[in-house]
């Protein structure tokens, strides 16, 4: 018997005339404010957002994901300080609307609170209100941090809302491939003329947030804040690219999955980051013996896998001098500012100084000039400093919780499309891990923290995508 699809994402479409009169009315909505005050002209996008989400217009999850490594900031004294924040705010707004208005009160809280992947995730969303709240003062640092986490926790429902089912799951993938080749592209255009561009200055005016930017010293960083944190993002988006380059079965998706990979690889090594670079060998060890058949098989994958990458890093050692070594600066720099972070945390070690307000301590720390900012170079430093021993277990319970949910589904599952969500998500998480022993993305590189918070709300929507049965569509 066959069961026409019923997703939610494309159950309300209006008709047409309604839609061109939308359409219409958005364009001079954008126009007119534009034209009276550039304050209200991010006002205007997240209240068109908003109707959008309310209305469940198809197209607006792949829009907002295409644009995610844009975080336009804005020039107000106000908490949240960029565009993108604002725009996941009014789409959480939009979902919560209309979820109220077609399903029971039973469906909504089962929504929020249902699974312990969610549950966890408001855990320490609350331990990192708290850290900032209590014992210590709250700071705008703090105020601004906290709005983008929650935010982020907007966009893990957003999505765990509209990606129930394998094809609106695809079309995000698709958007995410899109906007990554876009961003590989940018990125590579920057390394051929030697600069970050005049687009670059325009999206980021110099700001408070990003004035440690150094002056170009080669590494790319497209249209993120720092090549760091463009590492950190494309190997995030590289898992699904191994994923279905090669197993996926939908044409489009393994296409753009192709050139994704070929694209995003050149530019994670042109970011230099050795951060990175480590980060997808791990990325590429993992989905090596995963994929495999057995563990035989598994094994010799992955000694494959290393020698191709011990070959890789000779070759471009000798390319790229900062990649054949660990330069002095380097090495005592982080010292410092591990020690830094560690004497942080020594001295409020239950919740930490509060979240987002480690940047403003490392400069007087370490004896900087006034102003500087920074980060502790380490997601677990990081992490103990601003929420203490409570916000590092939970965190920790998070990360764990996710691997082991994105591992039972990829080997329990026997729908191949869930089973390369699952591997994917299993090696990203792998390489953020990876990675958090260099660096700190989080609070740096928005774009990433978002893009996180993306893949897990894929991970918990893969519980609600049943297995396909020939002649049945899926239901959401």
């Amino acid at each position: 018997m066959n069961h026409p699809a019923t997703s939610r994402a494309i159950a309300l479409e209006p008709p047409n005339w309604c839609a061109e009169l939308l359409i219409v009315g958005i364009a001079l909505t954008l126009t007119v404010a534009a034209l009276i005050s550039p304050v209200a002209l991010p006002l205007a996008v997240t209240g068109v957002v908003f109707i959008l989400a309310v209305f469940r217009v198809r197209l607006l999850l792949p829009v907002v994901i295409f644009f995610l490594p844009l975080t336009p900031f804005l020039n107000w004294d106000f908490p949240i300080r960029d565009l993108s924040t604002l725009v996941r705010f009014s789409f959480f707004a939009g979902v919560v609307v209309y979820r109220m208005t077609h399903n029971s009160n039973k469906d909504l809280r089962t929504w929020l609170f249902g699974t312990w992947l969610t549950r966890t995730i408001l855990a320490y969303f609350a331990v990192a209100i708290a850290s900032a709240l209590f014992l210590n003062p709250l700071t705008l640092d703090a105020q601004r941090e906290l709005m983008r986490l929650a935010s982020y926790v907007c966009l893990y429902y957003v999505i765990t809302d509209w990606c129930r089912s394998e094809n609106n799951t695809q079309i995000l993938l698709k958007a995410l491939m899109a906007s990554t080749i876009a961003v590989a592209i940018f990125g590579l255009w920057q390394a051929f003329t030697g600069g970050y561009s005049m687009l670059y200055d325009v999206l980021y005016p110099i700001q408070d947030e990003i004035a440690q930017i150094p002056a170009w010293e080669g590494r790319i960083t497209s249209f993120l804040e720092h090549y760091n944190g463009l590492a950190g993002y494309l190997n995030l988006v590289l898992p699904f690219c191994l994923a279905f380059a090669t197993g996926g079965t939908d044409p489009v998706l393994r296409i753009l999955s192709r050139w994704c990979l070929a694209l995003a690889a050149v530019a994670l090594l042109l970011t230099q980051s050795r951060g990175g670079l480590l980060a997808f060998v791990a990325i590429l060890l993992v989905h090596s013996y995963l994929s495999a058949r057995d563990r035989k098989t598994g094994k010799r994958r992955i000694a494959v896998a290393l020698i191709v990458c011990l070959l890789a890093a000779a070759l471009a050692g000798f390319f790229f001098q900062r990649l054949g070594e660990i330069d002095d600066f380097t090495a005592v720099s982080r010292l410092a500012i591990w020690e830094g972070a560690f004497t942080v945390f020594a001295r409020s070690p239950v919740l930490g100084t509060g979240f987002g307000n480690l940047r403003g301590l490392m400069g007087g720390l370490l004896s900087l000039p006034d102003g500087w900012t920074g980060d502790a170079h380490n997601l677990y430093l990081e992490l103990l400093a601003e929420t203490g021993l409570v916000g590092f277990l939970v965190f920790g319970v998070l990360i764990i919780l996710a691997l082991r949910t994105a591992l039972k589904q990829f080997r329990r599952t026997e729908n191949h499309f869930n089973r390369m969500i699952a591997l994917a998500i299993f090696a990203a998480i792998c390489g953020l891990l990876v990675h958090g022993t260099v660096d700190y993305l989080f609070h740096t590189t928005p774009q990433v923290t978002a893009l996180l918070f993306l893949v897990l709300g894929l991970l918990s929507a893969q519980g609600s995508i049943r297995e396909a049965v020939p002649g049945r569509q899926v239901a959401t």
